[in-house]
């Protein structure tokens, strides 16, 4: 018996051991606890490790009252403590306690009775005692032992508590999950589990995943071993040596970059420094979009003491006193200021400015426009979270709360020695005024004196990659994928993709430049460019660039998707000065109003029936081109149906910024959230508010399912032709009533499209549209079993960002929950990118410029998370189309192939999202949260409409 190996001496401990601590936390499961705390003595084998414990009276205690101990076993009242006093055992005065108790309590005590005495024993195992075979504890109590008699034992409240009730002490959580953290250190993930090398070079192992040499595994494994045994008295050092041999076994951990599924952290390469501001000496210019009014509608600005409650340390900010006289198609302001110091802005350098606004400025302003060379830079306030309940700046000034946003923009590169910066306002707004506060304006380049990121080397063809296809199909019960681009099938768009779509040629702009001479204004005079005989010859069509899709490879193994039949830019000259007769022009609160759409110089009142006819004619004339041999629309029989797989009737209707005021109040919101579209708008006029089946956006999707009917619509229309207004009888589109000669077996997908849907109160907007119009179609004579509004189609033109996939999950939920409700068919992307800003690791980036490795990790992590959410509401999705085939992408943005069509992060992190994201865990801190919210079984609070699980 070692029972001189230590000495636990009473006032001693109390000074140094915690006292027993409760803590809210999980608890120790109770079977286990159960199983595992029920102790044997193991006699002299256990006698072998105990520790003697000193005594000492206790003066206070003047009865026997208080639970004891009775018996010389296991006892419910004391689980996991065995003690034996009683003095007909021979082994008296041995304490048996399993170690699991010193994990809930850092001591506790035990006073024996003996007569009238009362002796105090404080129990706590000390740095470095053994333990038994059994994981227990043994102290030696020499009094009891030479005690002729005790005849009470007692053990202080604490540990009456039964002991899988009884929760963790917060240190020994913290110490738990650090211990969870390295053990998962050590054995890496299941796509990259941890290599031990036990070799002097590695041999024995893929360089290109984690790695380390086994001698490198003990500093980890000592620390690992010492942390799982820790008691409480000292976790708090058992913390500390774990942490440390975490950060030591990382800088052991290798792996050569030369697989693009793995990399280690590069570290954050050349941080950025300031080469020059603004000297805030600003004065007025000549605004750069010449529909701000020169004379900024009376806005002012001035430099101001810096007016938030964290002043101390801040310097002067520029504010800017908006106003804007509703008559303009926005207002806004225009400024200069000389900068510190003339430098030559070299490239991959940023623009930073931070903007505090107030809440009542939501839906007010539209963009900056910055330039610091030749180049204007624009970067959008439309996205500023007004309704942020966790922001992280809130300040108050006159009278309101205020937030904070910080821009950060790619500079342009050559001489500068001026610095722009001009305000817009937004779109369509009424009179109104407004106040913002600039800050801290700088221009800031990469550290030349910093260790640069080496640039990402993307060795694969896409000649020999796996096809994007042979994964993301719907044989594999996924959907198809497609890129921007017609005519022959070929190259990579042959190999990688399904689905294809021009950005152009079937815009109205494109397939109708001429209009028909029956147009008239309310007064009966003619249109500006509508003076051609009415019929084929208003029309121009592509038809080449989808009769090669059509005729490439097998029948049928390419389709087309068609954009667009009615959007608010890109119309046709003719088109664009049609206005309501009976619609005042700008926003003001209700739904009476009309905006103008792009391109607007001349506005010629035309009354509803004629601007019905005008829209109808043209979406009969463009889908029957492409989808009958009807000589009237242009086609033939021998030309044969070019069939589409699905239609865009609809683009961006929805107001840039609106929604984002109106949804908070009005969660069901969406009529004036429109942007009313003056020529479209028209079709409605004074019935805008009313009746829904008059509603400009429910009679477009209506004429693409009369152009493209199946059965069931060609015998409604035929059932019910005499009651079908007379402007859809007056061009021949049917054969006295029939139009059973254009059904189509499989009619394309009628789709609206938009873009911004990662803005919640966006995606809300749409959402709720899109319930009302197919909710009203169903009550329809024309219902031909369809939803109105088949498809809502995504744009997906988005930036890397921390929340950008749960953000377009709660979109999908929403669009997932119309489909379920059967008031929509499916969803789909429709000009999927990504740029790279300035924020984003490794910095800022435009395709097609070739990217450093952190640049290209995070692309193919965002990729992969896009694509991680794709899959999981695959059953919902009918394709994926990337906007772009190699090289770039819409402004700047990266797709899946580079310049050289090698397949880039993004194509890798697409294929296999799972792999890219385990295998770039250093990326997780930026995209924390993301890939546990895409997980099947998340919780996706849709706010009134409830949660949505999948």
């Amino acid at each position: 018996m070692k029972v001189d190996k230590f000495l636990i001496n009473v006032s001693r401990l109390l000074a140094v051991v915690m006292l027993f601590s409760v803590f809210a936390y999980t608890p120790f499961p109770a079977a286990a606890a159960e199983s595992a705390l029920t102790l044997i003595w193991n006699g002299e084998a256990d006698k072998d490790v105990a520790v003697k414990v000193e005594g000492e009276a206790n003066v206070t205690r003047v009865n026997a009252s208080g639970t004891k101990i009775t018996s010389n076993a296991n006892s419910n009242a004391f689980p996991g403590i065995y003690f034996i006093f009683d003095a007909k055992q021979k082994d008296k005065g041995f304490l048996k306690v399993a170690a699991e108790v010193f994990k809930k309590y850092a001591s506790f005590t035990v006073t024996t009775k003996e007569g009238n005495t009362y002796t105090d024993y404080l129990i706590a195992p000390v740095f470095g005692q053994e333990k038994t075979s059994d994981d227990c504890y043994v102290f030696f109590l020499d009094n009891v032992a030479s005690a002729r008699n005790i005849n009470m034992v007692f053990i202080d409240d604490a540990i009456l508590i039964p002991l899988e009730n009884v929760p963790y002490p917060e240190i020994m959580i913290e110490l738990n999950d650090l211990i969870a953290q390295a053990e998962a250190l050590r054995a890496g993930n299941e796509e990259f589990p941890l290599q031990i090398s036990y070799t002097d070079d590695g041999s024995d192992v893929n360089k290109a995943f984690p790695w380390v040499y086994d001698n490198e595994l003990e500093g980890l494994d000592n620390a690992l071993e010492f942390a799982s045994n820790a008691l409480i008295p000292w976790a708090s050092e058992a913390i500390a040596s774990l942490e440390e041999a975490i950060v030591n076994f990382k800088e052991k951990i290798k792996a050569d970059g030369s697989d693009p599924y793995f990399r280690l952290d590069p570290g954050p390469g050349r941080l950025p420094i300031e080469i020059t501001a603004p000297t805030n000496d600003w004065t007025s210019r000549t605004p750069l979009d010449n529909r701000v009014p020169a004379n900024f509608a009376g806005g002012t600005y001035a430099m101001i003491p810096y007016p938030f409650a964290d002043s101390e340390g801040k310097a002067d900010v520029l504010q800017i006193n908006y106003a804007h006289n509703g008559t303009s198609i926005f207002g806004g302001i225009s400024i200069q200021s000389p900068l510190s110091q003339a430098v030559n802005v070299p490239a991959g350098s940023t623009i930073e400015f931070d903007v505090y606004y107030p809440k009542s400025a939501q839906g007010k302003f539209m963009r900056w426009r910055v330039r610091n060379a030749n180049s204007d830079l624009d970067s959008y306030l439309r996205d500023y979270q007004y309704n942020n309940l966790n922001p992280d700046w809130v300040g108050s000034y006159n009278g309101e709360t205020w937030l904070m946003a910080h821009h950060s923009i790619n500079a342009s590169t050559g001489m500068s020695s001026n610095f722009i910066l001009e305000l817009h306002g937004e779109t369509s707004r009424p009179a109104e005024t407004g106040m913002l506060l600039v800050a801290n304006i700088k221009i800031t380049t990469p550290d030349p004196n910093g260790i640069a990121l080496p640039n990402v080397v993307n060795r694969e063809n896409q000649s020999v990659v796996a096809p994007l296809k042979s994964v993301y199909n719907r044989e594999n019960d996924l959907f198809m994928v497609g890129s921007i681009g017609t005519g022959s099938v070929t190259g990579t768009r042959a190999r990688h993709y399904e689905i294809f779509v021009d950005g152009n040629n079937l815009k109205a702009e494109s397939t109708h430049p001429r209009g028909p001479n029956w147009l008239r204004s309310v007064t009966g005079a003619t249109l500006s460019g509508a003076s051609t005989a009415p019929g084929i010859g208003e029309y121009s069509f592509p038809t080449n660039s989808y009769q090669a899709i059509r005729d490439s490879g097998t029948p049928g193994q390419y389709k087309s998707h068609a954009h667009v039949l009615a959007w608010y830019n890109q119309a046709p000259a003719w088109m664009r000065q049609i206005v309501p007769a009976n619609l005042p022009s700008g926003y003001n609160g209700t739904t009476n109003f009309y905006g103008l759409g792009n391109g607007v110089t001349t506005q010629v009142p035309v009354d509803k029936e004629m601007a019905r006819r005008v829209q109808f004619n043209h979406t009969m004339y463009v889908m029957r081109h492409f989808l009958t041999t009807d000589t009237k629309y242009g086609s033939s029989v021998s030309r044969g149906v070019i069939p589409f797989n699905s239609w865009d009737v609809l683009n961006e209707e929805i107001h840039e910024s609106r929604h984002s005021e109106l949804i908070p109040t009005d969660v069901n919101n969406w009529r004036t959230s429109l942007k009313h579209t003056n020529w479209l708008v028209a079709m409605s006029d004074e019935l805008i508010g009313g009746d829904i089946t008059e509603h400009y956006i429910y009679l477009l999707f209506k004429y693409a399912h009369i152009a493209a009917p199946n059965a069931q619509m060609a015998a409604a229309y035929k059932a019910n032709y005499a009651d079908l207004p007379e402007y859809m009888k007056l061009d021949g589109h049917d054969d006295e009533g029939s139009i059973d000669a254009y059904i189509v077996d499989n009619p394309p997908r009628l789709t609206y499209n938009d873009y911004g849907i990662a803005s919640r109160s966006k995606a809300r907007t749409v959402y709720n549209m899109v319930r009302e119009l197919n909710t009203a179609w169903l009550s329809d004579p024309l219902y031909d079993g369809r939803p109105l509004i088949e498809d809502i189609g995504i744009q997906g033109h988005d930036s890397i960002g921390k929340t950008l996939a749960s953000d377009n999950q709660y979109a999908m939920a929403l669009y997932a929950s119309l489909v379920d409700q059967g008031l929509l068919s499916g969803i789909s992307y429709s000009e999927f990118d990504l740029k790279i800003p300035t924020n984003a690791p490794g910095g800022g980036a435009t395709a097609p410029a070739v990217l450093n490795v952190r640049q290209s990790d995070a692309l193919g992590y965002q990729y992969a998370l896009m694509y991680k959410m794709f899959t999981k509401f695959a059953p919902y999705i009918d394709h994926i189309i990337s906007w772009g085939v190699s090289g770039s992408g819409w402004q700047g943005s990266y797709v899946l192939f580079d310049s050289q069509n090698n397949a880039n992060a993004g194509y890798y992190g697409a294929m296999n999202p799972d792999r890219f994201i385990l295998g770039h865990s250093y990326l997780d801190d930026y995209f924390e949260g993301e890939y546990e919210k895409l997980q099947d079984g998340y919780e996706i609070d849709l706010g009134d409409l409830g949660i949505y699980k999948r």
